[in-house]
């Protein structure tokens, strides 16, 4: 018959012996599989043993099976390797004797364990029943005596230094009271029904500073559960007020046996899956002083004060920073104002002090740093190592710890067994080495150990040494700059000298053609026209002698344009400008074509090639020869200036424009210009004027 789950656990829980004690931070053990020799109810039923939940009507059960020892084979998810093991095999169906009478267990070490392996029996060291009395056999079987209802054993001892991969429960007939042997696999005269095989592994340290520690309870404990259960280390037992309707007015409270620092506080609930409502709307305090006394606390948290709650087993990890004050004590009070019956309900306290590394030694390559308030780093170090241990005494050795680089590492790195740290070198900087300690729960310790780093810059990337390598640089480049500004000098002083030499030649050059050619094609023309007023001549030959005195006088003018290009003196802006304005005054003016000119007030201090002057005076001459043979136009403006580096000479008409045909064939005269300009470096376009007419424009380089 099933009975209530308030009722089942009514026998006493009593607390292990010191050995069972030692043991804290478990780590659940996960099953894969279940392999028995014989079950009477389903598959599923029998998957339940290793769900998580204790408390079942049904489980692993060999009702109506013959009279013979029986077998169950537990896979591991992994391996379980060394330390202490903590074995709970739970009868909580609510039947009345339904749990073993004589059983034993064993280990393996296969890789895929079955009831067909290889086994090696487990001795307990310690082991106790709730409602049943256990005994070791000289067998190594435990037998247990009593009929009892809702029981659980509990087996705890040291496993073999292997990769345990699964457990055997082995269950044995016993007559012992008299009865027939057939009857007696059990304690009743149906069967067993094991609801829940529990395994939790540890090792014996812990940094959990409240295992063991005294509990009271401000009211009476519920069944015959006790306050001590809180800290006895053992996640299947709890306690909860008796009273459902006490709220606040119940609390539990821990006395450290002195004042303690706090990292973290961890609250567990029951692992069996009923009514975790019960740990919610907690008020957690702490106080130096017995609170009997009065005092205030010197920390309070209000912890899921939302009315939430951790799932089945779930543990809750409670920080300084979840409360206001001074996270110490000696005494530690929770109470609760949820309106959920019985709470709090809680399975076990764990308190951690803090605990922090220290660096004990520093190596940069070889070499053995000094210790000091920022350890230095030469420059060049290819390798570092820091050797860190804890800080704290008292505590397992074996404790993990982690660290990291900032800014240069930032994620954190595991610190070897032997307690090292090592990295390749950081660049030259300043960084901190940080490292923290892990609890024996799985949780880092807040506070960490922080260390400045310094590396070292090397000798060419101090400052002081910069310094003086860019003052010598600087002189050298002086220096340099000197030489090549002299030689540059002198070399435009040479460029200059040679210039003025030609300009000079170029004077003689023009002052000799003037003088001496031009004077002789004059003397030429006047004597042509002496003679042939001294000389009459007929009509023919009159006629020839005029064209020669004609040849003669443009051979002056042609030999003028010459000179003017030569002599170095024209070689200003305001001189090139002065000689084309008067080129299109004394050209068109006899045509009836009116001459404008825009120029600028004043020309900046710069100087045309004799050959660029050259190319454009005979573009430009091109350029009025076309305005006065197909413009038919009435004015014409000379436009003269300077565009950046390019002196812009444009000649606009009224006139016709562009015939459509003007250029192909015989008319060359525009392509002329452009390749006379092109020769210097120079431009030519020519384009329709707004209003009628042309314009072409001229661009020389400077």
């Amino acid at each position: 018959m099933f009975v209530p789950f308030a009722q089942r656990f009514l026998p006493c829980l009593i607390v292990l012996t010191l050995g069972l004690l030692l043991p804290a931070s478990a780590s659940p053990v996960r099953f894969s599989a279940v392999e028995t020799t014989y079950h009477s109810d389903t598959d599923a039923d029998v998957a339940k043993t290793i769900d998580g939940i204790d408390a079942s009507s049904t489980g692993w059960s060999v009702d109506g099976a013959p009279v013979e020892p029986q077998a169950a084979a537990f896979r591991c998810e992994s391996a379980v390797h060394g330390g202490r093991i903590r074995l709970s095999l739970c009868f909580l169906s609510g039947y009345p004797g339904a749990h073993f009478n004589e059983f034993a267990i064993s280990t393996t070490t296969d890789a895929n364990p079955s009831l067909s392996g290889n086994w090696e029996k487990l001795v307990p060291r310690w082991f106790y029943s709730t409602g049943t009395t256990l005994s070791l056999a000289a067998d190594g079987h435990l037998r247990s005596s009593g009929n009892a209802s809702n029981t659980i054993f509990v087996v705890e001892t040291p496993l073999p230094d292997k990769s345990i991969t699964g457990f055997r429960i082995d269950v044995y007939p016993w007559a012992a009271d008299g009865r027939p042997e057939h009857e007696r696999i059990s304690a009743n005269r149906g069967s067993f029904v094991l609801t829940e095989f529990r395994a939790e592994s540890f090792e014996t340290a812990t940094t959990n500073v409240a295992l063991g520690c005294p509990v009271v309870a401000s009211h009476e404990i519920w069944g015959s559960f006790q306050a001590d259960f809180l800290t006895d280390g053992l996640l299947a037992t709890f306690a909860h007020p008796r009273n459902p309707a006490l709220g606040k007015a119940f609390f539990f409270q821990i006395d450290f046996r002195q004042a303690r620092e706090f990292d973290h506080l961890s609250l567990r609930g029951r692992g069996d899956g009923q009514v975790p409502e019960r740990l919610s709307r907690l008020t957690l305090e702490l106080y130096e002083n017995d609170p009997a006394t009065g005092c205030a606390p010197v920390w309070q948290a209000r912890h899921r004060a939302d009315g939430s709650y951790p799932p089945p087993g779930g543990v809750d990890v409670i920080r300084a920073s979840e409360g206001t004050g001074h996270f110490r004590g000696r005494y530690l009070r929770i109470s609760s104002d949820s309106p959920v019956a019985y709470s709090p309900q809680i399975a076990e306290v764990e308190a951690y002090e803090p605990i922090l590394p220290k660096l004990i030694s520093m190596r940069a390559d070889s070499l053995k740093l000094r210790m000091g308030r920022a350890p230095v780093i030469p420059a060049g170090t290819r390798w570092l190592a820091a050797g860190l241990q804890i800080a704290s005494a008292h505590v397992p050795t074996s404790l993990p710890m982690r660290w990291r680089i900032m800014d240069a590492l930032p994620e954190w790195r595991p610190v070897s067994p032997e307690g090292i740290a090592e990295e390749p070198c950081l660049p030259p900087g300043k960084y901190e080495l940080q490292a923290q300690v892990g609890h024996t729960d799985g949780e880092w310790n807040d506070q960490m150990l922080r260390i400045p780093l310094i590396v070292q810059r090397p000798a060419w990337q101090e400052p002081r040494y910069q310094i003086a390598v860019g003052a010598v640089a600087a002189a050298a480049i002086l220096l340099l700059v000197r030489y090549f500004a002299q030689r540059r000098l002198a070399v435009r002083v040479a460029d200059l000298e040679r210039h003025q030499v030609l300009d000079e030649e170029r004077a003689r050059i023009a002052r000799d053609m003037h003088d001496v050619v031009g004077a002789r094609l004059t003397q030429l023309a006047v004597m042509q026209e002496v003679f042939s007023a001294q000389h009459p001549q007929d009509s023919q030959a009159s006629s020839d002698l005029h064209r020669l005195t004609s040849t003669a006088r443009e051979a002056v003018s042609a030999l003028d344009e010459v000179v003017w290009a030569v002599n170095p003196r024209n070689d200003t802006l305001q001189n090139v400008a002065d000689y084309l304005c008067h080129c299109a005054s004394e050209y068109l003016s006899p045509l009836g074509i009116s001459c404008r000119h825009q120029l600028p007030e004043e020309w900046p201090a710069r100087q045309m090639r004799a050959q660029s002057r050259h190319q454009l005076m005979l573009a430009f001459k091109e350029a009025l020869q076309n305005v006065a043979k197909h413009a038919a136009c009435t004015e014409a403006t000379v436009a003269l200036f300077v565009d950046g580096s390019h002196l812009v000479a444009r000649l606009e008409d009224n006139g016709r424009g562009l015939p459509a045909d003007f250029a192909g064939i015989g008319k060359d005269g525009l392509a002329n210009m452009r390749t006379r300009l092109e020769s210097v470096s120079g431009t030519c376009s020519i384009n329709p004027r707004d209003g009628g007419g042309t314009v072409v424009e001229m661009r020389v380089p400077l």
